[in-house]
């Protein structure tokens, strides 16, 4: 069974197939987010080129790529941009940074953040809810997976209820991690042939795929999406800006 995020959000997927995945899509106003080299040096292997992937559907592109920069106070800051309509604008859906160390069942990832209070959407079915959570991807096998993308679930940052908060997202914790396509990292079934987003699965089940890919990471970030659909990207209501800054990221 296809899982609500596969819809949403995948920045390798989009190369390809692009139209597939997203010509259906609509979108409204964006994110661009700045961080700073103090905030990725608590994270070893972490370097300073963190990207904001904003979602466009409306333009021919899709993504806009942002730089971050420093918040002046030792983490990064982005100006959330209000929703405007579903035929221009966009919605930030990943801050994420190259990560080449790999990640044990000991491993933890620990987030911190404040934002703006207001009434944030998604481009979700159900747009009304707005969360911040922790992913990473494992790129580096050439044909592209359901296993190579990995978000937790058991905390997440919900923009509409607080002003702050943390997420910690402990690896051992197999239970909360799902993959693209819904299956969790602690199911040992595997699932071969085609996919929720068009790909072909080998006979891998879904634990022994989220173990490799803690085995060769290439990025984590803070994905932003709905409640189901975790990569739907993220705007503000209303006509004033807002503001999400990450104080502190940590893997460890």
């Amino acid at each position: 069974m296809q899982h609500p995020l596969s819809r949403y959000g995948v920045p390798r997927p989009i190369k390809r197939r692009a139209a597939a995945l997203f010509g259906a899509l609509a979108g409204a106003a964006g994110i661009g987010l700045l961080i700073t080299p103090a905030l990725a040096s608590a994270a070893p292997g972490v370097g300073t080129n963190w990207r904001v992937f904003n979602a466009e559907p409306a333009t021919s592109f899709f993504w806009d790529i942002n730089r971050p920069a420093s918040d002046g106070a030792g983490g990064f800051e982005f100006p959330v941009q209000p929703f405007q309509s579903s035929s221009t604008g966009s919605f930030a859906v990943y801050l994420q940074n190259n990560y080449n160390v790999s990640l044990t069942e000991g491993s933890t990832i620990t987030a911190t953040a404040k934002w703006t209070s207001g009434s944030y959407s998604t481009r979700s079915v159900a747009p009304s809810d707005a969360y911040a959570r922790i992913e990473f991807q494992d790129v580096s096998s050439g044909r592209y997976t359901s296993n190579d993308y990995w978000w937790y679930s058991g905390s997440a940052l919900d923009l509409n209820s607080t002003t702050s908060g943390t997420i910690t997202a402990a690896l051992s914790d197999r239970g909360h991690w799902s993959n693209v396509c819904g299956q969790v990292a602690s199911d040992t079934t595997p699932h071969p042939g085609p996919n929720c987003v068009g790909g072909i699965d080998p006979a891998v089940s879904p634990y022994d795929g989220f173990t490799n890919a803690m085995k060769h990471v290439k990025q984590v970030s803070l994905s932003f999406g709905s409640a189901s659909r975790y990569a739907s990207g993220v705007a503000i209501n209303g006509s004033d800006a807002g503001t999400f800054d990450l104080t502190s990221f940590h893997i460890g």
